[in-house]
C-alpha cells in the first residue's frame, strides 16, 4: 500500500459560476492567471458507483474512478462537515488503470460495521454497479500568500444520469497548507468579486439526484 494517498479530512470550498452573467468565466479566468500560478488543464471523467440498493448513498458515502488521459484514481469520500460552500470529508484515493473499483485497494479500517454487516469487502465489491458519469473540463491554479496554499479548480461540463443531462460550472478551492479561515477569507473574496454562489452539493449529490434517488452522499 505505499503508493496510497491518504488525505484524512478533505477541506473544501465549492461555488457555483453563474451562467446568464455576462464575461464571468473570462474575468475570473484572468483573475486567476494575474494571482495564482497555472497548473494547466485535463480532461476529466468521474464515474460514480453503488449497489443497486444504494447502501453506499444511504451512508453518505461516495465512491467513484476518475480517469484522464494517461491516468486515473478511485476515490472514496465518507460523510463529513458541510456548512454553506464549505464541506470536510475524511478522503481516500488510489491509483488505477481499471474503469470499476476494487474496494481491496483502499484501507481496511476504513469501513464501518454498518455498511458492511455481514458482507466482506469483497462482497460489496461483486455488488457495485454503475450510477452516473460526470464529464469535464478541470482548469487548475495554485495560489500562495505567505503560509497559505490553496488549489484553485473551476470544472466546466456535465453530469450524466441514465438518459438526463445537467450542466456543471463550479470553482473550488481546496486548502493544502495553512490556516483554513485564511481559506475561508480568499474564498469569500472571490465569491464576492465574481458573484459566486455557494455550492452546497457535491457533483456526487447532483447526480444521485439527476438519477431520481435523493441529494445525499
Amino acid at each position: 500500500m505505499a503508493d496510497l494517498e491518504h488525505q484524512p479530512v478533505e477541506i473544501e470550498l465549492k461555488y457555483q459560476v453563474a451562467r446568464d452573467l455576462p464575461n464571468t468565466i473570462e474575468n475570473l479566468v484572468e483573475w486567476l492567471e494575474s494571482n495564482a500560478t497555472s497548473g494547466g488543464e485535463d480532461e476529466l471523467k468521474n464515474i460514480y458507483f453503488d449497489t443497486p440498493s444504494r447502501l453506499l448513498h444511504q451512508h453518505r458515502i461516495g465512491l467513484r474512478v476518475r480517469r484522464w488521459r494517461g491516468g486515473g484514481e478511485q476515490t472514496i469520500k465518507f460523510a463529513g462537515q458541510q456548512q454553506g460552500a464549505m464541506s470536510a470529508r475524511p478522503e481516500y484515493n488510489v491509483p488505477t488503470v481499471m474503469l470499476v473499483p476494487n474496494l481491496s485497494l483502499f484501507p481496511a479500517h476504513i469501513w464501518p460495521a454498518k455498511v458492511l454487516g455481514k458482507l466482506t469487502v469483497n462482497g460489496l465489491n461483486k455488488q457495485l454497479e454503475k450510477q452516473f458519469e460526470v464529464t469535464f473540463t478541470r482548469r487548475t491554479w495554485l495560489y500562495e500568500q505567505g503560509c497559505l496554499k490553496v488549489e484553485i479548480a473551476l470544472d466546466q461540463g456535465c453530469i450524466l444520469a441514465l438518459r438526463k443531462r445537467e450542466a456543471i460550472q463550479e470553482l473550488e478551492l481546496e486548502l493544502k497548507a495553512g490556516n483554513a479561515e485564511k481559506l475561508f477569507a480568499l474564498g469569500a473574496s472571490i465569491a464576492k468579486r465574481f458573484s459566486l454562489t455557494p455550492g452546497q452539493k457535491s457533483k456526487a449529490q447532483r447526480g444521485y439526484e439527476l438519477h431520481g434517488h435523493g441529494g445525499r452522499g
